[in-house]
């Protein structure tokens, strides 16, 4: 029903930002009540949460009973931790969070491409590091896995960078099951050349210190952009294993202008990352954490993130080398239901095909990738 019915209506009649906002704030509000986590909890498999143990995996040191984690961008606010959570989710990345408040580009800034299809360039709009600490405060004793994505106010330099991020490390640093730098949305101006490895050194440095402070080490991970050469992201990946980062996360949106013109050559030159399901863009992740996955030898944790909507598309990921995966368009394109889907979906290839545990499965199509 909901992508016969109302999905065409969404996408008819309700602007796409307008439209997540009411979802987000509908999840908040049936979060805080016992019928209403009830009722999400009906999306998953017969009207309860589907857990099966072939889905456990361990993610730098965390326990999750499934790969599946929303991504960052979902829930900027973290208000909507635990209804996500009950939609089947293993965890909930919340962010970016810059240390100061700030609008974020001016509207309109997300745009439906085609189904399932989206371009934005919101530029971190978030109310700060103070009003989401206090957000968070709410899901204490739920133990629900939250990942802090940390991103850089649009008025701070790269200098400013390592104090910045350490700053809301620091202040949500009770919260979060691990940390993500995030230096590659295009959306800020200046914010992809802190995948440098210049800049990327002394910011990576500065949060182990920050964390070390807080209460001592926690798994970090940084995203990185799908545009990168191979070349780049080589340096990312000498970074992350010479510096005591878990991993990667590969990869946020792409402002690849030929890709954008797929959509109207009016695209080509417009401003934001395309993201979802787009083949192009979809194989431009994988190849990223293929790359990553032969050339850190196992040493680094790839979580994996661009066009997952379904079995397919998630088992796309895992073969070429994620240990976890993220989806946060296809909440939208297709529905509250995705996480269940994929879930049950899994299950059943990995009994078709004899498999014991994902981990078996984890990079064993990476050299199909060039």
């Amino acid at each position: 029903m909901y992508k016969h019915i109302i999905s065409p209506l969404l996408d008819q009649y309700v602007d796409p930002e307008y439209g997540h906002h009411l979802t987000h704030q509908l999840l908040h509000k049936l979060e805080n009540s016992p019928w209403g986590l009830k009722l999400l909890e009906y999306f998953n498999h017969r009207g309860e949460r589907f857990v099966h143990k072939k889905l456990q995996i361990t993610l730098g040191g965390i326990k999750l009973e499934n790969p599946l984690i929303i991504a960052a961008g979902w829930d900027k606010t973290g208000q909507a931790v635990r209804a996500l959570w009950k939609l089947g989710f293993a965890g909930v990345e919340i962010g970016s969070v810059p240390v100061y408040p700030q609008h974020g580009n001016p509207k309109p800034r997300l745009f439906r491409l085609e189904n399932g299809v989206y371009l934005n360039r919101m530029g971190f709009n978030s109310p700060g590091f103070e009003i989401v600490d206090k957000n968070l405060e709410r899901y204490i004793k739920d133990k629900i896995p939250v990942g802090v994505n940390v991103g850089l106010n649009k008025y701070e330099t790269p200098e400013d960078a390592p104090s910045n991020f350490a700053l809301v490390v620091k202040k949500l640093y009770r919260h979060a099951a691990y940390f993500v730098i995030n230096v590659s949305s295009p959306n800020t101006a200046g914010l992809r050349k802190l995948q440098d490895k210049k800049h990327l050194v002394e910011i990576v440095k500065t949060v182990n210190k920050a964390m070390q402070e807080a209460g001592g080490k926690k798994p970090l991970y940084i995203k990185i952009a799908p545009d990168l050469t191979k070349g780049a992201v080589d340096d990312v990946i000498e970074v992350a294993i010479n510096n005591a980062v878990n991993g990667l996360i590969a990869t946020n949106t792409t402002n690849n202008p030929k890709i954008k013109s797929k959509y109207g050559l009016h695209w080509e030159t417009q401003m934001g990352g395309v993201s979802g399901d787009d083949a192009d863009y979809r194989r431009m992740s994988s190849e990223k954490i293929a790359h990553i996955y032969k050339e850190s030898g196992k040493k680094l944790e790839i979580i994996g993130v661009g066009g997952v909507k379904d079995t397919q598309t998630a088992l796309e990921k895992i073969m070429a080398g994620a240990k976890a995966i993220q989806l946060l368009s296809a909440l939208r394109s297709e529905g509250p239901a995705v996480a269940g889907k994929i879930k049950r979906g899994l299950v059943e290839w990995m009994d078709k095909h004899k498999v014991k545990k994902l981990d078996d499965i984890v990079g064993v199509e990476a050299d199909k990738y060039k």
